[in-house]
């Protein structure tokens, strides 16, 4: 294996916080493997290492190399493969206070992936790409646009002489290095145009000034403050309650998965990606007994699909059965262990938990990687833009206008209540969330109440026995603010759980005298999608004469109320999907912040930008003239 692209990288990452390699190709990771070897031997290396490598047909786990001079290394990565499914997968490793090596796989065409990237690239890899015909009007497709990635003095390695790999660099602003290693290119723009307002670029505060502010203790709130504290930052949390996860993440019990549609489009995309996120973060945390829960899969009913559909469903989209398994009722039965009325959807990477419990592992880590601080009891009233010592910070303030505290970012998290703070805030645009009531059950496990083995979910869930105790649901009640335990909602959670197959109604009375049940409020978005990003402004601010009118008709293009040392940040919305979101949604809103690179491809980011309810406003709105 060329070794050149990796002798001259131990130069170029030293001292730095963050360094970013793409690698178009993957093969059986050797060239991984030799960076992140030789990134641990040097003891000037940078503080983050992100590796992002593209490629159509990566090794399946059983087949991944183990080279002799790295076996270790070649074990770890084995040991954190990831199914294969259609996207981008994070694996992180050498975590810890002040480093971390994080392995950013794309499956799929790199022509296709790399126009879906949101990244700012320190060096290319390109030395395995094979040479394409160039397109007609000479454009050498995904080459010519790498420019879109490159970071300033980006370097590229492509030891070839074709044509069009050379053609695609020069298009893209790379000139080759007359004094430096065969087949190395330098990033030489003639023009760098400014990032777009609505773009992931990074906030330019010095180390001591990486301090983000977390109004909301919730699953939301404690995510945000995990991703970002791995990633060298400060963390104050604000919350109203006494501890953290005390509203909608207090329940006892929530489950996560991904889900199926037959066009694959945005929803079904963005949801499996949280929920393999999901997987990968917890199932270290319950193997090590950090709180409750199982990450063995979850049983999705589904009365209307056949095994035939479902099976040419799965190849259609390229669904791994180790990922999405389809069931007959007689399989179902057998493996949940209750009489379920149907066959279903086996998502090998569903599970359930103990939401607080999450709360508190994320958290603990936040802790091994920076300060965090909890302030409890706190009601955030309102929140504006001061200045001390010439540094320009956000301030929380209470209803008597007294500082809870400041820091130059501030991240959003208080579930439905962030719509009051956002209306308070002049220029803002409006983000609509709603605040859905549930309620959920539980009765003691006894005849006649059986939990099952994995959960299960159709109308309604139950999730398996825990401290003794059966417990399912949920109702969900739009803009009600009852906070009473209600014998309706429990007769219609009831009556879901006996269809599932876990109990019996028979003793109806001995049901009732048994029956827990909690209330809490989700907020839910109108496209059931979460808002995770730069908070946008609702007006572009006028143009200056001679200049045209900015667009709004993208996310990207909408103005946010941040600049280069700071700004405003949202994270909420996760609906009954509170646990399924929590870490993608964290690890991406971490990338708005600090610009590194986007865990997700730019049509999922772009999906959850808020953003998306200015462009959509802006298109229903009758146009002047």
């Amino acid at each position: 294996m060329p070794s050149l692209a990796v002798d001259a990288l131990p130069a170029r990452w030293a001292h730095r916080d963050d360094f970013v390699i793409l690698e178009a190709g993957f093969g059986q990771g050797q060239r991984f493997l030799k960076i992140w070897a030789e990134w641990r031997a040097d003891p000037n290396r940078c503080q983050r290492l992100f590796y992002i490598a593209l490629d159509a047909k990566p090794p399946l786990k059983a087949a991944l190399s183990h080279d002799i001079r790295a076996q270790a290394l070649a074990g770890r990565l084995a040991h954190s493969w990831p199914v294969l499914t259609p996207g981008l997968h994070t694996l992180v490793f050498e975590e810890g206070p002040a480093s971390q090596v994080t392995l950013l796989l794309g499956v799929g065409e790199v022509a296709d992936l790399v126009p879906q990237l949101v990244a700012r690239v320190d060096a290319f890899l390109l030395e395995g790409v094979a040479p394409a015909p160039l397109a007609p009007n000479g454009d050498e497709g995904w080459l010519s646009r790498l420019a879109r990635l490159a970071a300033p003095e980006c370097t590229a390695f492509a030891r070839s002489d074709a044509l069009q790999v050379l053609e695609g660099l020069r298009q893209s602003g790379f000139k080759a290095q007359a004094n430096g290693a065969p087949g190395s290119f330098r990033f030489e723009p003639h023009h760098t145009p400014p990032p777009l307002p609505g773009g992931l670029w990074p906030t330019r505060t010095e180390p001591t000034q990486r301090h983000a502010m977390v109004i909301g203790g919730g699953l939301a709130g404690c995510a945000a403050a995990w991703a970002l504290a791995r990633q060298g930052w400060r963390i104050t949390i604000i919350d109203a309650h006494a501890a953290p996860a005390q509203g909608a993440s207090g329940n006892p019990g929530g489950l996560f998965h991904s889900v199926v549609h037959g066009e694959d489009g945005i929803h079904a995309r963005a949801h499996r990606a949280a929920a393999l996120r999901t997987a990968a973060v917890v199932t270290p945390m319950l193997t090590e007994g950090r709180f409750a829960g199982a990450c063995q899969g979850l049983l999705r009913l589904d009365t209307l699909t056949q095994a035939a559909e479902a099976q040419a469903l799965t190849h259609r989209l390229g669904l791994p059965p180790e990922h999405l398994q389809w069931l007959e009722q007689a399989q179902a039965r057998a493996l949940a262990n209750i009489p379920v009325p149907s066959g279903g959807w086996l998502f090998h990477h569903g599970g359930w938990l103990d939401p607080a419990g999450y709360v508190q592992a994320l958290l603990a880590e936040a802790k091994n990687h920076a300060e965090v601080v909890f302030l409890p009891g706190q009601i955030v009233f309102q929140w504006q833009r001061s200045t001390r010592n010439g540094q320009a910070t956000w301030q929380a303030q209470d209803h008597q206008d007294r500082v809870i505290a400041e820091a130059p970012v501030v991240i959003m998290a208080g579930a439905t209540g962030t719509s009051a703070l956002i209306q308070a805030m002049p220029g803002l645009a409006p983000l609509p969330l709603q605040a859905v009531r549930g309620q959920i059950s539980s009765l003691p496990l006894q005849d006649g109440i059986t939990a099952p083995t994995l959960p299960v979910a159709g109308a309604g869930y139950v999730l398996p026995g825990h401290q003794g105790r059966l417990l399912f649901g949920a109702t969900s009640d739009a803009d009600d603010l009852d906070p009473a335990l209600r014998d309706a909602d429990h007769a219609h959670n009831l009556a879901q759980a006996a269809q599932l197959g876990s109990l019996s109604m028979g003793n109806t009375p001995a049901l009732w005298n048994n029956l827990q049940g909690r209330v809490g409020w989700r907020a839910s978005t109108p496209d059931r999608l979460p808002y995770v990003g730069a908070l946008p402004l609702a007006d572009a601010p006028p143009p200056n004469m001679g200049q045209r009118a900015p667009r709004m008709d993208q996310a990207r293009l909408i103005p946010r109320l941040r600049d280069e040392h700071g700004g405003v940040y949202i994270i909420t919305g996760f609906g009954s999907r509170g646990i399924t979101w929590a870490a993608l949604a964290g690890e991406l809103l971490a990338s708005w912040v600090t610009g590194s690179p986007c865990p997700i491809e730019a049509p999922l980011c772009d999906a959850l930008d808020p953003a998306r309810i200015v462009t959509r406003a802006k298109a229903r709105a009758p146009r002047s003239g």
